[in-house]
């Protein structure tokens, strides 16, 4: 690791093998700080080139002390849970990073930086008030603190692209127009938290973040389908589910899951789902990468993979 840029301080990224968290390891490499990368499993090792990688379980506050066995300048924690019932969005989006953050305090950690999200804006999911009170807590905490909330991810708006692949029709909640985004890359997301580090205008602040406020990447559900479509070729087929139906199915499905785990899981993941496609997540814009150009660059890449293998 170099430290031209970094000054010789040492980055922590808990969460480092999810979606955001990865990208901001790559970032704050190359950055040139000295990544620490939390992961559960040695397994992953391989995909944090120029950090050092440690293995820990964030719900022990045991395992969690030994990661602080060396001086920790800066925390960015990541971590979040991809889906679950109620209890498990509490026990990791606040009880596992309260436990980072607590250490943190009592070693002497100069800053704290938390991936956040933008629904908590309207909390009534277990994900936002969990969200909410890690907020809270790191704010009274008294540590150097920086709260990024973005908007929705790419990965949100072309979750159906394998789908739409195989023949498959795109699938709308209403009409598919009732609410716009300007979803942000993780790349760009990357760059914005690790340029909040030492930065005194991001020093106890919060941010809402989305990303650029162009066309392409100011868009609608339906739109982010059409582009899919559009990208592929394909003629738009669209399904449009009545809003009644969809929160009617989340509720019969919510009753089941009090007798399958599985089942309650993907009632949550519905409702969260619903509630992204179906409130505005407009926010300040950032960074340079559109929507539109990822599914292009996404679709270039299959088919040029797709060329290779024939050659091959």
């Amino acid at each position: 690791m170099n430290d031209d840029t970094g000054n010789g301080k040492t980055v922590l990224v808990v969460g480092a093998t999810g979606y955001i968290g990865n990208a901001v390891v790559a970032e704050a490499v190359q950055q040139g700080y000295d990544v620490i990368a939390v992961t559960r499993s040695s397994r992953t090792d391989r995909q944090f080139e120029g950090a050092e990688v440690v293995n820990a379980d964030v719900t022990d506050p045991a395992s969690v002390a030994r990661v602080f066995d060396r001086r920790i300048d800066i925390v960015i924690s990541c971590l979040a849970c991809r889906s679950g019932l109620p209890k498990d969005f509490d026990a990791i989006d606040y009880k596992a990073t309260l436990n980072i953050l607590n250490t943190a305090l009592e070693k002497g950690t100069e800053q704290f930086i938390l991936l956040s999200a933008i629904c908590v804006r309207k909390p009534d999911l277990p994900l936002q008030l969990a969200k909410l009170k890690m907020e809270d807590a790191l704010i009274r905490s008294g540590i150097n603190y920086t709260i990024v909330r973005p908007t929705a991810y790419f990965w949100v708006f072309d979750v159906q692209t394998k789908m739409i692949e195989n023949g498959k029709p795109g699938f709308l909640i209403g009409t598919g127009d009732q609410a716009r985004h300007n979803p942000i890359a993780k790349e760009d997301l990357a760059e914005f938290m690790v340029g909040c580090i030492d930065s005194s205008e991001h020093i106890n602040r919060l941010h809402i973040i989305g990303g650029p406020e162009v066309p392409g990447n100011i868009i609608t559900y339906k739109d982010s389908l059409m582009m899919i479509f559009e990208s592929l070729g394909k003629e738009p087929k669209l399904v449009n589910i009545p809003s009644w139906l969809y929160m009617a199915v989340i509720r019969i499905l919510r009753f089941l899951g009090l007798f399958s785990r599985k089942i309650g899981v993907f009632s949550e993941f519905l409702h969260i789902t619903y509630y992204y496609l179906h409130d505005d997540m407009r926010a300040p814009g950032y960074g340079s990468r559109t929507f539109q150009q990822h599914v292009l660059n996404t679709t270039r890449e299959k088919k040029t993979g797709s060329t290779r293998k024939r050659v091959g």
